[in-house]
């Protein structure tokens, strides 16, 4: 389970996928109405994650664990700036079709709404409400005979006051609710709600360093079968937050996420932690048509099982972007994680899994005309453990056509 305050937990070739097809990605922000469509094919020769050296026919019934599947969407987004007011509105469908695994169809709904208000040019904000419903990866499932949906629900306020030319005040509420169709390996569907409040710095170079306190409480629930001893749905968590992002140069900008946090449980201290997220990245533009990027991240995330409370997982991303004409545009990364389990309840003994996944994919990008975009990315995911039956690998290939009308 993610750090309910400070992630939004997506699948990368789902995310891939949205970049490239989604509706929501392809509109743009200009005044007006917007109509997009798009479509996507996509083969996963390993769809279930089935360890390495199982047989499928054993455990599918069926020869192979290989699927192709069929995402189409339709979209409409509208914006409109009235004075100091913006509007934006979206709302998709996208439809995901199993050509063998039928039962896994999904229908999904999605919408955004986004008031950017301003009651002076020096006080301004946004209020947004998001609903997003995809598909989930199975490498954590635990059930492969349901269904695999999670819906993330999001409403949030935040406001800026600017105190001086330098300085700022922000603040913000948040509520999340992100449920999954089936318990995840250590991940409960959850409910958060949280209130920041802090200051900020804007220097005249475009650098800036916020600093925030922010204080939340939330609950779990559809999560794995443990004992009432060793589970505990109810928690509170209080946050030191800071984030700097640093222009070096033209072409170089580096940020910095530090949150310090504490989190507690009303009912089972022994399911308490605390500890330091950290997230750094660097971009380097290159040249007019190349873009570098490095990122590097340390995540203390709550992960509640007999033989844990938490994980700890670190990543590290490096990522190229080549526009290599005016049309096409090619994407390559590479990213290594571990993670390792901590904080066994008294009276049981530390897990000692350790689990590495490797990542490795490459997409291209190819505006035909000005409403068209055809897209295709290779993906091959890799995770290795010394626990038994965890190990797998996984390569995906998508190809896709999106379609927009501008306003």
């Amino acid at each position: 389970m993610q750090n309910h305050f400070t992630s939004r937990p997506a699948s990368r070739v789902l995310a891939l996928l949205a970049i490239c097809t989604s509706p929501v990605a392809l509109a743009q922000t200009e005044d007006g109405l917007s109509l997009t469509a798009s479509y996507s094919l996509q083969r996963d020769d390993n769809l279930f994650r089935l360890p390495d050296g199982v047989d499928p026919q054993a455990v599918l019934g069926r020869p192979s664990g290989a699927e192709t599947i069929d995402i189409s969407s339709v979209g409409l987004r509208y914006g409109k700036t009235l004075s100091l007011q913006r509007i934006e509105l979206g709302v998709s469908l996208v439809d995901y079709r199993y050509r063998t695994y039928s039962r896994l169809d999904l229908l999904a709904t999605n919408y955004d709404v986004t008031w950017r208000w301003a009651l002076t040019p020096r006080l301004r904000g946004t209020l947004v409400a998001e609903r997003d419903e995809s598909v989930n990866s199975f490498n954590d499932t635990s059930v492969l005979t349901r269904g695999n949906q999670r819906v993330r629900r999001y409403q949030g306020f935040d406001a800026l006051y600017e105190l001086d030319g330098l300085w700022r005040l922000v603040g913000g509420v948040q509520s999340t609710r992100n449920q999954n169709e089936q318990p995840l390996i250590g991940e409960d569907s959850y409910t958060s709600r949280s209130a920041d409040l802090g200051l900020r710095f804007e220097a005249r170079s475009g650098s800036t360093v916020t600093a925030r306190l922010r204080s939340g409480s939330g609950n779990t629930f559809n999560g794995a079968a443990l004992p009432t001893t060793l589970r505990d749905e109810d928690y509170n968590q209080r946050e030191q937050v800071l984030d700097v992002r640093w222009l070096l140069s033209e072409k170089t900008t580096a940020d910095l996420n530090l949150v310090r946090f504490d989190r507690t449980h009303a009912r089972l201290a022994i399911r308490d932690y605390s500890g330091t997220n950290t997230a750094l990245s660097l971009r380097w533009a290159a040249t007019a048509k190349t873009l570098w990027t490095v990122q590097w991240a340390s995540d203390l995330s709550s992960y509640q099982t007999t033989n844990a409370s938490y994980a700890r997982t670190e990543r590290l991303t490096a990522s190229y972007l080549w526009q290599v004409a005016a049309r096409t545009s090619l994407q390559a990364s590479v990213s290594e994680s571990s993670r390792r389990y901590q904080g066994s309840p008294p009276g049981q003994l530390p897990d000692p899994q350790r689990d590495t996944t490797r990542d490795a994919s490459l997409g291209l990008r190819w505006n035909a005309t000005r409403n068209m975009a055809l897209n295709a990315s290779l993906q091959h995911t890799q995770r290795t453990s010394n626990r038994p039956g965890i190990s797998f690998s996984s390569t995906q290939a998508v190809v896709g056509v999106s379609l927009l009308t501008n306003p």
